[in-house]
Order: structure tokens, then C-alpha cells, then sequence
């Protein structure tokens, strides 16, 4: 399939054109789109296509490594699930994962991406309408990521980037965490007891001085639903002021609020 890919777009790629193409896939399909970030980076560097973008739309159950290294410009959209390493080494563009329409299961709930994802990712986005398994955004150093729930030690060694998580997490949460922030809803009221505090604070996202980051949240909010139709999302989008004290802000404690709140008004 990988071979398939790239011969039905290196035209669209060798002439920057972008396009969209669909494809079925299965478990066997391991590392989708890696053959193409690699073509995009060598005729145009990792995003030299960000502003025309290749978009595959995929349905199936992807095998280990969907995304893996993505370029910008390189747009993976996903109707299914994905094995482990989501994302990994990814660069830029955008990897989308939600369940079919006509699921019978309640997505945030469940498992939709698997563990160690976005192992090493340097840029990018990826939004999960579901869970994720363990260790995910470990070493993510610079990628956007929205995920409704994941495993044990979520954003390890993490060094840069944003990771919204829409639900529950596993244990020792922010472990070796120096640098990028995240956002975690607690519904539960027992994140304290889950997160890893030798080198991260946590702090409650009240409106004195952190304008910009209720701003954010609430765009990362919008653009979750928007890209993946997440049901959850739009009912915290809809029920925003009530949902708003049951989440966190999780910092380096090396970094101030002030140097955060600036670093997002400068993106903005």
C-alpha cells in the first residue's frame, strides 16, 4: 500500500500541488506515510509544502508507526483507530484519528491511538477522538496534541509543545517535563495524585492574568471538534464556564506563567 501511495501522488508532490487521495487500511500497513514526508522533505525540505497540502483519507485499523515523521504539508485523516506510535519523529502537518460515525462505543472512553505517541515529534498536530495508551507525547519537543484520555506517564521528558488531554490519566504524569505546557481536565478531582511533581507545578486556570491561556484553551477546544467531530469536545465547548475550574495547567516549574501567557500571545 505504501508503494501504492507513493506512486498515485509523487506527481501532486513533485509539483507542490497537494490533492487529496482515499485509501483503506489494516493493521499490516505499518508506518503510513512515511514514504511521502520522505518525498516532500527531499524535493521540498520538511514543510515546503505546508501551504499545499496532501491530504489521505483514510478508514481502517493502521498499523505501528501511522504518521511516523510527518512533514508539513502532509495531511493523514484517519476514520478508524491506529496501533502504537502515533506520530512518532513527526515534523509537521497533521495526523487526525476518530471512530466511524456509527461506533458503539462512547470515544472518549475508549482506546483509539495506542502507546508511545508522538515519540520524538519536533512539530505538527495531531487531535484523537479517544483515548490513547501509555508514555504519550514522550520526548515531544514541539508537536500540538489533543487526546481524550491517556495511560501512565503521559508527557515524559517532554521539552516543548502543547498537549490538551480531554480526560484521565495514568500515573506519574509529567516525569523529566522541562519545557512546553499542557492542559489536563480532572473530572475525577484526583490529578494531584497522578502527576510526577519533581520538576513540573500544576496550576488551576483562573481568569486574573492568564487571559491568553483561557483564550487558547478554548480555541484547542473548538479546533478538537472541528477536526474529529469529538462529541465531548462540544459539550465542553457548549458547557465552557462549568467545565473550565476542573482543568489544569501544567508547567515547567522552571518557567513562569508571565513567560508562557507571552510565548502564547506572540503565536496568536
Amino acid at each position: 500500500l505504501a508503494a501504492r501511495m507513493l506512486e498515485d501522488t509523487r506527481a501532486a508532490i513533485a509539483g507542490k500541488q497537494g490533492g487529496e487521495f482515499a485509501y483503506a487500511v489494516s493493521n499490516r500497513d505499518r508506518s503510513i506515510g512515511a514514504r511521502l514526508s520522505g518525498e516532500i522533505a527531499r524535493r521540498h525540505g520538511n514543510l515546503g509544502m505546508a501551504e499545499q497540502p496532501l491530504t489521505l483519507k483514510l478508514t481502517g485499523s493502521a498499523g505501528q508507526s501511522f504518521g511516523a515523521w510527518n512533514a508539513g504539508g502532509l495531511v493523514l485523516d484517519l476514520t478508524g483507530e491506529a496501533n502504537d506510535y502515533v506520530g512518532k519523529g513527526m515534523a509537521g502537518g497533521k495526523i487526525v484519528v476518530r471512530p466511524p460515525a456509527d461506533a458503539g462505543f462512547v470515544a472518549r472512553e475508549t482506546v483509539i491511538v495506542g502507546n508511545t505517541c508522538l515519540y520524538g515529534a519536533t512539530g505538527g498536530e495531531l487531535f484523537a477522538a479517544g483515548r490513547a495508551g501509555e508514555r504519550f507525547g514522550v520526548r515531544n519537543s514541539g508537536a500540538l496534541a489533543v487526546v481524550e484520555g491517556t495511560g501512565d506517564h503521559c508527557c515524559e521528558y517532554m521539552t516543548g509543545g502543547c498537549v490538551l488531554v480531554l480526560g484521565r490519566t495514568g500515573l506519574n504524569f509529567g516525569a523529566g517535563f522541562t519545557g512546553g505546557f499542557a492542559y489536563v481536565l480532572d473530572m475525577e478531582r484526583d490529578f494531584v495524585d497522578r502527576y510526577n511533581p519533581e520538576l513540573i507545578d500544576i496550576v488551576r486556570i483562573s481568569t486574573e492574568g492568564m487571559e491568553n491561556h483561557l483564550s487558547h484553551l478554548r480555541q484547542l477546544l473548538k479546533r478538537h471538534h472541528a477536526e474529529t467531530g469529538s462529541a465531548w469536545a462540544r459539550e465542553l465547548v457548549d458547557d465552557y464556564r462549568e467545565a473550565l475550574p476542573r482543568f489544569w495547567l501544567v508547567k515547567p516549574k522552571a518557567a513562569s506563567l508571565e513567560s508562557l501567557s507571552e510565548t502564547l500571545k506572540r503565536a496568536a
